[in-house]
């Protein structure tokens, strides 16, 4: 790799826009881990398991598509791209299995994995509640199960990446390619039907 790649992205970047050889291979080179992590951890975090080949396939995929349709053209901060380059791999890993596998990203993470009654609080709002013993607990908790089951499909999903999985408004927009406005709509909207269907509980 040459030095001057080593610590400037904005030079790397632009040569490869200009689709100089050996500055794509650099790019490989510095970033290929970059991209297959980014992978990887994008696929669990939807709870798809895949092997390291599959990885590998999507990987190259990703690159071919970085170079063959200009991808890098829309960089705006080029000094460095390992941000960029960690989520826009991520969508498109994502984007790869949805194609091929027709996947209901609704339906990729367990429903309450590591849900306690403080999340249930999160769900309505901060306030004293008649949830004192167990059985209340667990016929708030079957409530709440069956609010979250009736939400439309991408209601369900963002509202489990923000309570659930503790993902703030702007990592879900990033997870799923939207608008950080969009996602705190959804999200307002989703609390907003939870309230009100644990009402009776608070």
């Amino acid at each position: 790799m040459k030095t001057e790649y080593r610590d400037n992205d904005s030079r790397l970047v632009g040569d490869c826009i200009d689709r100089d050889p050996a500055a794509w291979a650099a790019f490989i080179k510095k970033y290929s881990r970059l991209i297959y992590i980014s992978i990887n951890n994008r696929l669990k975090k939807y709870g798809i398991a895949m092997s390291g080949q599959d990885i590998e396939d999507i990987r190259q995929d990703i690159l071919a598509s970085l170079w063959g349709h200009s991808k890098l053209e829309s960089i705006r901060n080029r000094h460095d791209i390992s941000y960029w380059l960690a989520v826009t791999c991520g969508n498109m890993a994502i984007e790869y299995v949805r194609k091929r596998r027709s996947i209901d990203l609704a339906k990729c993470l367990p429903l309450f994995d590591n849900i306690d009654e403080g999340d249930l609080a999160e769900l309505a709002w901060p306030s004293q509640t008649s949830a004192d013993d167990d059985n209340a607990r667990e016929e708030l908790l079957k409530k709440a199960q069956g609010l979250i089951k009736s939400l439309p499909d991408k209601e369900r999903l963002i509202i489990k990446l923000n309570l659930i999985h503790g993902k703030k408004y702007h990592e879900i927009a990033d997870i799923l390619n939207m608008p950080r406005g969009t996602v705190s709509s959804y999200i307002k909207r989703a609390k907003e039907r939870l309230k009100n269907g644990l009402r009776d509980f608070f």
